[in-house]
């Protein structure tokens, strides 16, 4: 409904508009009345009007004079008709001076008043839908520059546009706010339901934050299976509702999840400017890294609030120069160095008797510090896939328990990776294993065999695989499996476990999950199915 608001000097003038016709039926509804324009100026201080229909002579202040306040005094854009009892061309010319949408002359006639407002109403339409519209580029425009500072490359271009948008104080920090693929209603779902549990996800951050929805950012690491919403936050949010920082987040956190599916909730740390903006946004994606192989992963807020600089050098003395040797050994790629720092850390860490949450903060300020190495050799290079892969296939819970060995494995296998970064794969290589997919797909073959067979570290393999066929070894693979299987249910009488086992897969309840992903029917569906189009087409 859409409010009007009556100004008219005669009681019985403003009561008989007001039951000339059916105004909800035309989808306005008369929410205040004003006997003279000083009486409707008092009026929109305090209200919202859509529609203000005014007499153009009243005492005190007429119909014009209101008109002309209500625009200098920026009370209020809502459209104007004036009443007249007679014609008054210079009067008129005033009005549409001021934005005056039309001039009516007394009686109002009930076909007029209606095509009046359908006229209005039409009008307010177009003009909410050409300022939606605004917002939406607005808003686009907003996520591109601030896209660029969270993921660190940007200019002076991008920060003016994001400080000129965005209330930026002293102490900001990235919240990575993501679908929770242990969910079986996230991880069992379709990509395009997927996609569409994560736009649901924004606009519910969205109507949590209300007028402060632009610091929801949307679909920030742009990555195939990621499936996230971001949060810039600012000490000044806090501020606005009398909270401290940690109560903020906590109320946001516990809002978040206020939705019909799993999420999980990672905030990166504090930083005191938005150029620094990308350091935040890195350690969020690290603990939500971090968060695959270690149980729980990082909480929300720790302990004890830190400053970036604190967040980036929590540990000082022996602990902290045994980190960053460390660091240096792996750049350096020498091996020997390697191992000595990290029987130097984990003496360290066991002299300390450090808990459980201080070592993962150390891997997580390790981990930053790695990514910050393989960022330096190679600008373009995926963070979140090739860190994933690596904690995937090389860490597991022991690490953060005090196993040794897996993590020397891990900075060693990282070291060649670094190394490898700056020696580019021959293509030849790529095709190579390309063509043992296709002739050794029933063979229990991957990604990590294949890089020991070619002398290639397994997380560059993955990544140059991915560049060269535009889909991940394992999902190729599988495709390859997947559709010697279909030929296979078509052209022999073999069953189905027979054909699981000859195209390389060990468990039988895997491969119908993956055949039904894959082609929409079980096995024995597809057989049926297609078995019979085959026979008919005979």
């Amino acid at each position: 409904m859409l409010n009007i608001l009556i100004v008219d000097d005669e009681p019985f003038i403003r009561q008989g508009i007001s039951v000339l016709i059916d105004w909800e039926a035309e989808g306005f509804q008369i929410v205040g009345e004003a006997a003279n324009g000083q009486e409707a100026i008092a009026l929109l201080k305090k209200g919202h009007y859509d529609l203000i229909i005014a007499d153009i002579r009243m005492p005190v202040m007429g119909g014009i004079e209101l008109l002309k306040q209500t625009r200098k005094q920026g009370l209020s854009d809502a459209i104007f008709v004036i009443l007249s009892g007679h014609y008054e061309f210079e009067y008129a010319k005033e009005a549409i001076r001021y934005q005056c949408a039309d001039y009516i002359l007394k009686p109002v006639m009930q076909d007029e008043l209606i095509g009046l407002l359908r006229k209005v109403s039409a009008e307010y339409a177009e003009s909410r839908k050409a300022e939606k519209q605004e917002e939406l580029r607005d808003r686009a425009m907003l996520d591109r520059h601030l896209s660029s500072v969270l993921l660190g490359k940007f200019d002076e271009i991008n920060l003016d546009y994001v400080r000129s948008h965005l209330e930026t104080g002293a102490h900001l920090r990235y919240i990575n706010i993501q679908l929770d693929m242990n969910d079986d209603r996230v991880r069992k779902a379709d990509e395009k339901t997927k996609r569409r549990m994560q736009r649901r996800l924004y606009g519910h951050l969205c109507r949590i934050m209300e007028k402060n929805s632009r610091y929801i950012i949307f679909d920030v690491n742009k990555y195939e299976d990621c499936l996230d919403v971001g949060f810039v936050f600012s000490e000044h949010l806090a501020y606005e509702q009398s909270m401290s920082e940690k109560q903020y987040l906590e109320w946001f956190a516990d809002k978040a999840t206020g939705i019909e599916y799993g999420i999980t909730v990672q905030a990166g740390c504090q930083v005191s400017s938005i150029e620094k903006l990308s350091d935040s946004f890195r350690s969020a994606n690290i603990a939500k890294l971090m968060n695959n192989y270690s149980d729980g992963g990082l909480s929300l807020i720790g302990e004890n609030d830190r400053s970036d600089r604190q967040n980036a050098e929590f540990c000082c003395g022996e602990q902290k120069r045994s980190m960053d040797d460390l660091i240096s050994s792996i750049e350096r790629g020498d091996r020997q160095e390697i191992e000595q720092s990290v029987d130097e850390l984990y003496r360290l860490i066991s002299d300390s008797n450090m808990d459980y949450q201080s070592i993962e903060l150390n891997m997580n300020y390790i981990m930053f510090r790695l990514l910050h190495l393989a960022a330096a050799r190679d600008p373009n290079i995926n963070q979140e896939e090739i860190v994933g892969y690596l904690i995937e296939n090389t860490f597991d819970k022991g690490l953060s328990r005090g196993s040794k060995q897996h993590f020397l494995d891990f900075c060693l296998q990282y070291t060649e990776y670094i190394e490898q970064l700056n020696t580019p794969a021959s293509i030849n290589v790529i095709t190579k294993v390309e063509r043992e997919i296709r002739e050794s797909y029933m063979q229990n073959i991957s990604l990590k065999s294949l890089s020991e067979k070619y002398f290639i570290n397994s997380a560059y393999l993955g990544q140059l695989f991915k560049k060269q066929y535009g889909i991940y070894f394992k999902d190729y693979l599988n495709a390859q499996r997947i559709s010697a299987a279909a030929d296979m249910l078509l052209g022999t009488d073999k069953r189905v476990y027979e054909i699981s086992e000859a195209v390389g897969y060990q468990s039988l309840d895997y491969f119908i999950s993956k055949f039904v992903a894959a082609k929409g029917h079980t096995p024995t569906q597809y057989r049926k199915r297609y078995a019979r189009r085959s026979a008919g087409n005979d």
